[in-house]
């Protein structure tokens, strides 16, 4: 009879990183090296050792898959520890199973996450599919808490999470539990610790009551999870802090047991259960490579007959309207008939070949029309003007029509030319400046083109020379300066010459308020030019620094080497960032920044600076906590600065905004940007956190983004950067 088997622990882990094998390997040997066994073999595909009663097989194929089998004696059976993976294939995403079952014995063993498993979680950016499975456990501040709240809500996430509240009693303890449950769940858990009461407030607050952990318990939170539509709370097990401070590891062994629990009997996702049976058949030699390849690709849904026939018959019921003939005038009609007959029967004999019966030549004889209803398709009709008068000028719809050429068409024409033009320059120029520089015109040219049609919307402004125009519009001259308003001040008698005297006090404040625009226009310009040399002597500083390092003088500190860069405005930084900042990805705000570039040109090299100097921040934090290097937000990566650490001034931040703003529909929405469905599955999310490139003022640029550093994505994502968004003291 077959020995009992029992599946105690299972791990589903998504690698994007190829290859997998060498990492896993690398750290699998690590592991088994301890207890006794020899390094593992690259050179050999299978390899059979056995030490102190256990025994280790390791057989890969080629460099697609693999599988590592290690089994310990245990009390009346074996425990079997197995770790099989696939590299990427089109479709599929790198996976690796770990599996621990025991087999035979009369009660299953308390166990923990295989030894290997931080180790490896720490060579990339490891998933469950949805939410980045960390090497230990996730500090959780307030400014994190809402985030965290939609990755438990996040309807692909498999591992249950499990919560560490603060212990107030006894301060040290939710670190020491929350370390315990990380190093026994690696893999099959996301452990999460709340920073401090004021995180847990926000915590409980956000879940509500029944939802929420407090007191030094430890909740898990298990899939699916509503907090909006949660009808049984208890699914979520709760162990109480008076509980956890009696019993100690023993009841930390019932969260863990718990928590496994639910993984190990969880299914394998479609596309891992598909490819399983193909791993085994190729490491068994009775599949090839390819056959992964064949398993991974989606089985395409049966073709629903009747629903494909209805679709074609309402597609053939879609027919392009005919437009109605132009009328004619009886005048019309005897001067254009001679000429506009050749050319209309041309017409139809190219519109509709055939048309014209069987035996038609294709010409018509001249003097003769087709009748209504059988001929061609009428040509254009001119523009309806006034009678006996030229045509009125559409304005308006030129303006458009030359905008949209401008963007639309001739954009990704003069960037093919521009990219030809890069590839056949000499090395010693910058190719990429070239096309910098046209994709930040294409973005101004973008910005006039929406002032353009805002200015238009309603209505157009009058036209030079028309009742109503202000003076300045008027051929370009002043009301004083037209030939006859000296004579006719003059002529006026005494009020026009109280006028005439008065004219040179109001001459002189409008020269004083002019000078003092002036003056002031120049001192934004000397404080932009200020801010961009103190950015030049900071780097020089740095390079020098760099110098003495690299000289023998390490106190001085090893600076990175960067090139010099310095924005000319908004659209330059965000072109710049989406070429080279790997962690920071860029959304669709090119229109606020190029207006802000348009309306303020002196200041936005000051706003471009800053921005520049956050993103780089950013891109900094992100890379950190994504690779497990920190684990805290942004506010506490600039404010606790190290040597080396790109960082902002923390009065430039705002994690959150104010509760007029996040409650009211009116306020909320225009801070709701676009993301990746592997960020949010709605593809859209309110960003409260900004920098404020300035705090007061008009205007007051901000930036909002997104972390989701410690997410899936692994990314920070910027929604907008422009003008301050409407608030309760703004409208």
């Amino acid at each position: 009879m077959a020995s009992q088997v029992t599946r105690l622990y299972q791990a589903v882990l998504r690698d994007r990183e190829p290859p997998i094998s060498i990492r896993l390997r690398r750290t699998f040997s690590e592991w088994t090296e301890a207890k006794g066994f020899p390094p593992a073999s690259a050179a050999r595909a299978r390899t059979e050792h056995e030490a102190g009663g256990a025994r280790l097989v390791m057989e890969r194929r080629g460099g697609g898959c693999g599988r590592y089998t290690l089994g310990e004696p245990v009390a009346g059976g074996v425990l079997r520890t197995q770790v099989t993976y696939a590299e990427s294939v089109p479709g599929m995403t790198g996976w690796v199973v770990v599996t621990v079952e025991q087999h035979g014995g009369r009660e299953p063993e308390a166990v923990t996450a295989p030894g290997f498993l931080p180790a490896y979680l720490r060579t990339a950016r490891i998933t469950d599919g949805a939410v980045h499975v960390e090497d230990g456990p996730v500090v959780l501040d307030e400014t994190e808490v809402d985030r965290f709240v939609r990755t438990l809500a996040d309807p692909r996430r498999r591992v249950p999470a499990v919560v560490v509240s603060v212990d107030a009693q006894r301060p040290e303890a939710g670190r020491a539990r929350a370390d315990h449950l990380a190093a026994a769940l690696t893999g099959a858990a996301l452990v999460v610790r709340l920073a401090d009461l004021r995180a847990q407030d926000r915590f409980n607050e956000t879940l509500g009551e029944r939802l929420g952990v407090y007191g030094g318990g430890v909740r898990t939170y298990v899939t699916p999870f509503d907090p909006a539509g949660e009808r049984y709370p208890e699914r979520h097990l709760t162990m109480g802090g008076p509980r956890l401070r009696a019993q100690g590891a023993a009841a930390l062994g019932v969260v863990v047991e718990g928590a496994l629990g639910r993984t190990a009997r969880a299914e394998l996702p479609d596309d891992v259960r598909r490819t399983m049976g193909a791993v085994r058949r190729v490491l068994s030699g009775t599949a090839e490579l390819s056959a992964i390849a064949a398993a991974a690709a989606p089985v395409p849904a049966p073709v629903d007959l009747s629903r494909e026939e209805l679709r074609r018959g309402m597609m053939a019921l879609t027919r392009q309207p005919v437009p109605p003939a132009a009328p004619e005038t009886a005048s019309e009609t005897a001067s254009a008939r001679s000429a506009a007959a050749p050319l209309s029967t041309a017409q139809s004999a190219v519109a509709r070949p055939g048309a014209a019966g069987p035996g038609a030549s294709g010409t018509a004889a001249p003097g003769t029309r087709p009748a209504a209803g059988q001929g061609s398709s009428p040509g254009p009709s001119p523009a309806a003007g006034p009678v006996g008068g030229a045509p009125a000028l559409d304005v308006a719809g030129l303006v458009r029509a030359v905008a949209d050429a401008v963007v639309k068409e001739l954009r990704g024409e003069l960037e093919s030319a521009l990219n030809l033009a890069a590839s056949s320059a000499s090395p010693d120029d910058e190719p990429g400046l070239l096309l910098r520089e046209i994709r930040i015109l294409g973005a101004h040219v973008a910005g006039l083109r929406d002032i353009v049609a805002e200015r238009w919307r309603d209505g157009p402004p009058p036209v030079a020379g028309e009742a109503g125009a202000p003076a300045e519009t008027r051929a370009g001259t002043r009301a004083e300066d037209e030939p006859g308003a000296r004579t006719r001040t003059r002529a006026e008698g005494e009020p026009g010459a109280a006028e005439t005297r008065e004219a040179p006090a109001e001459t002189r404040v409008e020269g004083g308020a002019g000078r003092l625009r002036r003056e002031h226009l120049f001192l934004q310009k000397e404080y932009a030019d200020s801010a961009a040399e103190a950015r030049r002597l900071a780097w020089q500083v740095r390079r020098l620094e760099r110098m003495l390092t690299e000289a023998g003088h390490p106190a001085y500190g090893a600076a990175p080497e960067e090139d010099v860069f310095e924005p000319t405005g908004l659209v330059d930084v965000l072109v710049r960032a989406r070429a080279t900042l790997r962690h920071v990805s860029v959304g669709d705000t090119d229109g606020p920044a190029a207006r802000l570039d348009l309306d303020h040109p002196a200041l936005c090299r000051t706003w471009a600076a800053k921005a520049w100097d956050a993103l780089c921040a950013l891109d900094d934090f992100a890379g950190a906590r994504s690779s497990g290097a920190f684990s805290g937000g942004f506010y506490d990566w600039c404010a606790n600065g190290a040597d080396g650490r790109r960082t902002i001034p923390t009065g430039m931040l705002a994690m959150r905004e104010s509760r007029s703003v996040t409650g009211s529909a009116k306020f909320s929405e225009p801070r709701v940007f676009a993301v990746p469905q592997e960020v949010h599955p709605a593809g859209r999310l309110l960003m409260e956190a900004h920098v404020k490139l300035r705090p007061v003022g008009y205007p007051a640029p901000r930036m909002y983004f997104h972390d989701d550093s410690g997410g899936a994505s692994g990314k920070v994502w910027i929604g907008y950067l422009g003008d301050h968004l409407p608030n309760t003291r703004t409208n």
